[in-house]
């Protein structure tokens, strides 16, 4: 699909989730602080051993299923028989089996300096070419969504409880299922548009939508019913608010204005929000952003991918300007639901499998891991065989950025992979 985000009506959204919105304002932006709505008491935590993690991790959720083969671009004749008009020709030299989109420059030059790695053939056990449903799993952590929290809500759950809603902070019109915990806060911060929110471009229909914030409920903060949780709770989220609004405000982080690069679109926007974020007085563990960007190439994809992939190039480099110092304790990850189908279709690519991503920081191992998919060995459906489970990838940033066990949070021991120096 493309075109500009469709919007959900507000009595649509909220009605189907069940829930009633409260916002405040900071610095033009809406702050909201969430929990779950109905949290369940049958569970005990899980005791996971941390520490403090090395800086803010921050994921970029390029929501639709990017097209991970002309991201980073294979030197391989079965690239070119698969794909003889959306190919991408001129890639950006890496290696001899490996290039960049001729978009991502400056991603490109922080390869070079060891900065970038890509972790190539990323995916899951028998996967589903259903948005929501892909999205479910990648955001559980759990092959086919069946948990009903999110794997960051499952570390903030076992690291900081409600101690600290600001631990986690979302960016977008909606924060993330992968960020719904049962013991722990999830802040989200959009533009006065997204409190309305919005349909993103690849959803079919407003109940997927719907569906994927049934967890979510504001903080509790019922001035009538305070129980000594309710009152911690509004003391924390007065708290947030106040601590974004120093930050998002005059008197935070560097503004647009003060980091002097070219306007971008919103993702774009929100990666530079992210960098104010980390460079403010009060840095969090982890900042997500989604809900930008429509990377479900079925068509067009000649015009729409490269500027995708330019909004990613000038988005992640206002992200490291924007954070300023603070830039060396910063990692990067990018997310999606899956990659693009090797062949094309006419004018763009079908929803695909196994894809690569990126890492992106000055602690990285940089360079290539994993191994890439075989293009002359397809499956059923004419898609590429994941050679790294994202479990993989999530357990090397929980344990070398984040500092905690991540054998408790993903359910299962999925190591081997070391992205992280």
């Amino acid at each position: 699909m493309t075109g500009e985000p469709r919007r959900v009506t507000r009595r649509q959204f909220l009605t189907g989730a069940g829930i009633v919105a409260t916002a405040a304002v900071a610095g033009g932006y809406g702050v909201s602080v969430w929990t779950r709505d109905a949290p369940t008491t049958k569970k005990q935590a899980r005791t996971v051993a941390h520490g403090d993690p090395r800086g803010t991790l921050v994921v970029v959720e390029l929501g639709g299923g990017n097209d991970a083969l002309n991201m980073v671009v294979p030197n391989d004749p079965a690239y070119r028989a698969l794909r003889p008009t959306l190919g991408v020709s001129d890639p950006i030299h890496l290696d001899d089996e490996t290039g960049l989109h001729p978009k991502l420059v400056k991603l490109a030059e922080r390869y070079r300096r060891g900065q970038v790695a890509i972790v190539e053939g990323v995916g899951y056990p028998d996967p589903n070419l259903s948005h929501f449903a892909s999205l479910a799993t990648w955001w559980s952590a759990h092959p086919g969504g069946s948990l009903d929290t999110g794997w960051l809500g499952r570390y903030l759950d076992a690291t900081v409880g409600f101690d600290d809603p600001l631990a986690l902070v979302a960016i977008g019109p909606t924060p993330s299922p992968a960020v719904l915990g049962e013991r722990s806060f999830a802040t989200s911060i959009a533009d006065a548009t997204g409190l309305t929110p919005r349909l993103p471009a690849w959803a079919d229909r407003a109940s997927d939508v719907v569906a994927a914030w049934r967890g979510f409920a504001p903080a509790p903060v019922d001035p009538v019913t305070l129980t000594e949780r309710v009152d911690d709770a509004l003391r924390l989220t007065v708290s947030a608010r106040d601590e974004l609004r120093a930050t998002l405000g005059t008197g935070g982080a560097p503004a647009a204005s003060d980091v002097g690069a070219a306007p971008g679109g919103a993702l774009v926007d929100e990666l530079e929000l992210a960098g104010r974020l980390v460079a403010g007085r009060r840095r969090p563990r982890v900042v997500y952003v989604s809900g930008t960007g429509d990377f479900d190439t079925h068509q067009g994809e000649a015009t729409r991918h490269p500027a995708l992939m330019a909004d990613l190039d000038t988005g992640i480099d206002r992200l490291f300007t924007a954070a300023g110092p603070a830039g060396k304790d910063l990692l990067v990850m990018t997310v999606s639901e899956f990659g693009r189908r090797p062949a094309e279709n006419g004018s763009g690519t079908d929803h695909g499998t196994a894809a690569a991503h990126l890492l992106v920081g000055s602690s990285v191992r940089g360079g290539r891991h994993g191994a890439r998919p075989s293009l002359a060995r397809l499956d059923q459906h004419g898609n590429p065989v994941a050679t790294v489970d994202f479990r993989a990838l999530y357990a090397s940033v929980l344990r070398d950025w984040l500092h905690a066990d991540p054998e408790p949070v993903l359910d299962g021991a999925f190591g081997g992979l070391r992205v992280v120096a």
